[in-house]
């Protein structure tokens, strides 16, 4: 790489580190004290806007009263971290407060997490949208993963993190919105009737053969 190439990349870098303003978690570990620091100073700059990119899980309430107690002083949706189920679908920043976005990954993001999140499977299954080929969301090491292009979407199924990992497959490209919901409808549905606990969506696809899955699916 030569220096004018190195700079720009430095200096686009720099203005992005100054743009964005991320408190450091350790482990992602916080207090009340921290969530009310933020909620004070998006109050106090509304013009501010919050992106979680990760989860954010209430833990070690072990006491059932106390814990149902808790559950409903939060009042918010909930759902579940270990059942089996397809999870939260992981979305990227988008252009909510991204300048990389190629589609409206968010958007689509939104409404494949309404239809499907919570969905009972025979084990858990885990959707990711990224807005652009940065995968800042990690598409290619989940269930089901959506990469943004400008000619649409390219979905890729199979992969998986966690202690047998695996990258994902490229089963389709150049979709519109309508024709990736309709391919994870189709998706979803055959896992649900011919998955077997517990057997992630890869290692499905692995028995079916992908040439007879991508029919099914693809049609």
């Amino acid at each position: 790489m030569n220096f004018l190439a190195k700079k720009l990349i430095l200096n686009k870098l720099d203005k992005e580190d100054k743009k964005f303003i991320a408190p450091h978690f350790r482990g992602g570990a916080v207090t009340p004290e921290d969530l009310r620091r933020i909620a004070e100073i998006c109050e106090k700059f509304p013009e501010s806007k919050i992106k979680l990119t990760g989860e954010i899980i209430i833990g070690a309430v072990k006491d059932a009263a106390r814990n149902e107690e808790c559950r409903r002083a939060l009042n918010l949706p909930l759902y579940s971290v270990a059942g089996f189920s397809l999870r939260p679908v992981k979305i990227c920043s988008g252009g909510y407060i991204c300048d990389n976005n190629l589609q409206d990954s968010l958007g689509l993001g939104s409404r494949l997490d309404e239809k499907f999140s919570g969905s009972k499977l025979p084990f858990k299954m885990v959707i990711s949208v990224s807005g652009c080929g940065r995968c800042c969301s990690e598409p290619l090491v989940k269930d089901i993963g959506i990469v943004a292009t400008q000619a649409g979407y390219s979905l890729f199924v199979g992969g998986a993190a966690g202690a047998r990992p695996r990258i994902a497959v490229k089963l389709a490209e150049n979709l519109r919105e309508n024709e990736v919901m309709k391919a994870i409808e189709k998706i979803v549905s055959l896992y649900e009737k011919k998955g077997k606990t517990p057997e992630r969506l890869g290692f499905f696809i692995e028995k079916m053969g992908f040439e007879k899955f991508k029919e099914e699916v693809i049609k």
